[in-house]
């Protein structure tokens, strides 16, 4: 890597490498059974430059041929965009929990042992159901270089626990759908049977309602679905070219005072946990959102550089592609409020948990309609059966500025930590 460096260097007036090193074994079930078991292992190198004030990259996955990867980068310079700013300088690093030595050392008997049990558990229950599942866990190491003297290196692991049951005959279909992850190992079987047996008798009862507007608790499964927008709209490169609705927005009320949202590179043993970010940034905890006022967007080094202010260390890579702003562990805080207290103030009205469809409303504007693929109806604060052939619409900033409660439990799906949140409305259609 310093060879590469020193290469690149001699044409160019700053440059940075970025290596990284990633080992995946997966185990999958299939039909309540063992399916498969699969290794793989990725590595390569990304070579960024600034010659003549415009960036150059390159990538490569065979370090065999450094000075292939140097002559891409310079060359494509002369197409790239101009420069903002200047690779980071190292800096003290503050230790990190992102690498769980357990998680690294666990073996495949392990993880199939894990998948077995918990299908086990949910088939004593519930012998009616089919499951599937996937075990799978991830160590990375990565390193980054560049020629302000930063030569920084660091290792994590994840680890992605995931389980679905479905039950299917001629008119009726039923799937739940439930994951657990983190970069460190928990034995999950146990917590992801009891709660998809759950679901599933609380399934049996099939209920109607009529199309109208209605209170909604949306899950921790279904939240991701109304913070994608936020996600969108805090984005430095959005909030530079203009076009996030956020715009203007910087200090003032967005959300009910009930939400405040951070967003944190160094949550412990998260899923997008780390010490540096892409570009060498150290990681840091940043605060988005705060009783509903608008308190940061999130930036890379370029976006920040075009904003004229400070990086985010939000920088979001892989060795092939450049970096650009997004989320690290997006965290909506728990409230004090349990999911059983909420269901008990419900009169008539909505549990939405799995849906189907969100890729395809509005983003950038928080627009959405989709379909239930998972909910239940509550009526006088019970759960009195499981709703089909609906669909439910309406707009994430609309609903987060109409919260009634937020929940103290939370969970992580992904790299988003949300619990779940009761809402005034919701549309409901048949």
């Amino acid at each position: 890597m310093e060879k590469i460096l020193e290469a690149a260097l001699s044409k160019a007036e700053e440059a940075e490498v970025y290596r990284v090193k990633k080992e995946t074994t997966t185990v999958k079930f299939q039909a309540n059974r063992l399916k498969s078991i699969s290794s793989l292992f990725k590595e390569g190198a990304g070579l960024r430059v600034i010659r003549g004030g415009k960036i150059g990259f390159s990538s490569i996955n065979n370090l065999n041929d450094p000075y292939t990867l140097v002559n891409r980068a310079l060359d494509s310079a002369q197409f790239g965009q101009r420069a903002h700013f200047h690779f980071p300088p190292p800096k003290r690093i503050p230790p990190v929990q992102c690498f769980d030595p357990s998680l690294s050392s666990l073996k495949i008997e392990q993880m199939i042992e894990e998948g077995e049990k918990a299908i086990k558990l949910v088939l004593e229950e519930v012998p009616y159901l089919e499951c599937e599942g996937e075990v799978r866990k991830a160590e990375t190491e990565v390193r980054i270089l560049n020629t302000s003297g930063l030569d920084e290196s660091y290792k994590k692991t994840g680890y992605l626990f995931f389980l679905y049951a479905f039950f299917a005959k001629e008119g009726n279909f039923l799937g739940i759908e439930e994951e657990e992850g983190g970069g460190e190992y928990k034995s999950y079987s146990s917590l992801l049977a009891q709660r998809l047996i759950k679901l599933a008798n609380l399934a049996r009862n099939e209920v109607r309602i009529s199309p109208g507007t209605y209170p909604a608790i949306f899950t921790s499964k279904a939240m991701p679905l109304l913070l994608q927008s936020l996600m969108k709209g805090i984005n430095g490169k959005l909030v530079q070219k203009k076009t996030s609705p956020l715009m203007g927005k910087m200090g003032k009320p967005i959300l009910s005072p009930l939400i405040n949202i951070v967003d944190d590179g160094r949550f412990p043993f998260g899923i997008a946990t780390s010490p540096l970010d892409g570009e060498g940034v150290v990681s840091r905890r940043t605060e988005i959102v705060r009783e509903g006022i608008l308190k940061d967007f999130i930036y890379d080094l370029q976006t920040a550089g075009l904003m004229r202010v400070e990086s985010t260390a939000n920088a979001a890579r892989s060795y092939d592609s450049l970096p650009s702003p997004s989320t690290t562990n997006f965290i909506l805080e728990p409230g004090d409020t349990s999911f059983e207290e909420m269901i008990k103030d419900v009169k008539e009205g909505i549990i939405v948990d799995q849906v189907i469809g969100s890729s395809q409303g509005n983003d950038l504007t928080g627009e959405f309609s989709v379909n239930l693929d998972l909910g239940y109806k509550v009526e006088r604060g019970k759960i009195k059966g499981r709703i089909k052939n609906v669909m439910i619409s309406g707009n994430a900033y609309k609903l987060l500025n109409k919260v009634i409660a937020v929940g103290r439990e939370e969970r992580g799906i992904g790299s988003i930590r949300t619990p779940s949140v009761y809402f005034e409305k919701v549309n409901v259609t048949g």
